[in-house]
């Protein structure tokens, strides 16, 4: 039961996919509300499974919802099929432009079974290999050329399927093996793509890989956040955007970090994880070499101080189920230490984390939402702090059953938005809503 009016806008079965999850969301600039999510279309599984990155839009604080709109999906089909996946939006207010950022992998692959390395050559190419493991490079116009530069008589449509002088011969998205007529893979690891929106999320662009500039060759599995990004306002990094990502190293153990552009999200470059330089028993730890399930540092969001500075949270596996903190006075460059806010229990779930604007007061407002148990994705609060997160005197039970992911949002009259899972029945992960409702800061505070 909610303890707020709320609404499923993703549902089991609703246009043809049987789970979603994963919410992220933003107002625009201009009231709008973008909701991003998952579209799991054979059941609520992660990846390996056929992933879809969908939205709905809202221009009237949410009481009404556009249509659904698919803006990224890849081949195949059921637990086989390739994915896009975990989604975060961001607006830039400079240009308008809006920016989504997520994970794909290609079919049989997720978080756990990706290879190490980028996917591409030092040019921006994208390797591809054959059944016998050689290496070929994609170039944009489609041709297929081999380690020496030579055009091949193979070919790749927008979609990925290949062709050898004019015949099928499978797709390079693909689960290995499914295929008979199986020639060419793309690398078999995970790829952190962006899509924007220079229309306010009506029309969305092709997705733009980021690996080549955000990802190291140790690295396994990228995904982003989930949830938002950011625009930094104040200080000298003002303009800056930044997305919260995480990734695994070669023993396939997990870090955070952000990855920001200075230049309206031309360019992107990888900051340090907070666990670069991190002091354990003795040990300065590195994201490359950490090799404990305590070192893990996972999904995350961030807020922007009226300082400039950033503050971090984390989801974490040290062990005591509190949300993890660091802070950086560089744009996310590099974090100071990592600390436990004792108040933010956590049942090693993702969580949301937003600032709202300035009122005139002084106070800075900062909202918080997560599963408030230690064992259990249930009991979803939302917290409220007046001193940019020091201290949550404020808080309310949104959701007191199942709840999992979520996201916050102001919306444009000033009333807060959250978008969260709902597992209404522990049976079957299928059976889970995507619920968003609204609330005030008044109410929070009564």
């Amino acid at each position: 039961m909610a303890n707020i009016k709320t609404e499923a806008i993703f549902y089991p079965d609703y246009a043809g996919s049987k789970a979603y999850r994963i919410p992220s969301m933003i107002t625009t600039s201009k009231g709008t509300i973008i909701a991003g999510i998952d579209a799991r279309i054979a059941d609520s599984t992660d990846n390996p499974n056929e992933i879809d990155v969908s939205i709905r839009r809202s221009e009237d604080n949410g009481k009404t919802w556009g249509p659904i709109q698919k803006l990224v999906e890849y081949a195949g089909e059921g637990l086989d099929g390739a994915a896009a996946i975990d989604t975060a939006i961001l607006e830039d207010e400079e240009t308008g432009t809006l920016m989504m950022i997520f994970s794909h992998t290609p079919g049989g692959i997720g978080l756990h079974a990706s290879d190490t390395g980028v996917g591409f050559d030092t040019a921006g190419r994208r390797k591809l290999y054959d059944l016998g493991g050689q290496m070929f490079f994609l170039a944009e116009d489609g041709s297929v050329l081999d380690t020496e530069g030579k055009t091949t008589a193979y070919r790749v449509d927008e979609q990925g399927y290949v062709f050898l002088d004019g015949e099928a011969r499978g797709n390079i998205y693909y689960k290995k093996g499914i295929d008979p007529q199986e020639s060419l893979l793309e690398a078999r690891t995970s790829f952190l793509q962006i899509i924007r929106s220079n229309d306010d999320g009506v029309t969305w662009s092709k997705p733009e890989e980021l690996n080549p500039k955000v990802k190291e060759e140790w690295m396994r599995f990228i995904g982003s956040g989930p949830g938002r990004g950011i625009q930094m306002k104040n200080g000298e990094k003002a303009g800056r955007l930044l997305f919260p990502i995480y990734f695994s190293n070669e023993g396939r153990h997990l870090s955070c970090c952000c990855i920001y552009s200075d230049d309206h999200g031309v360019t992107w470059q990888r900051g340090a994880s907070p666990n670069d330089g991190r002091q354990w028993n003795g040990e300065i730890l590195t994201a490359e070499t950490i090799y404990d399930g305590k070192h893990y540092l996972t999904e995350s969001q961030l807020i922007e101080l009226p300082s400039g500075e950033l503050t971090y949270y984390m989801r974490n596996h040290y062990g005591l189920q509190r949300t993890a903190v660091a802070t950086s006075t560089d744009g996310g460059e590099t974090w100071g230490e990592i600390t436990f806010d004792m108040t933010l229990v956590d049942p090693i779930c993702q969580s949301s984390v937003i600032r709202y604007p300035d009122t005139g007061d002084g106070k800075v407002r900062v909202l918080f939402s997560n599963p408030n148990h230690e064992d259990y994705r249930v009991k979803g609060t939302v917290r409220l702090s007046e001193d940019g997160g020091k201290t949550w005197p404020y808080s309310k039970e949104i959701e007191e059953g199942g709840f999992s992911y979520s996201c916050l949002t102001v919306l444009s009259n000033g009333d807060i938005g959250i978008l969260y899972e709902h597992l209404y029945d522990s049976s079957n992960w299928n059976n889970m809503n995507i619920q968003f409702g609204t609330f005030t800061l008044d109410w929070l505070k009564s």
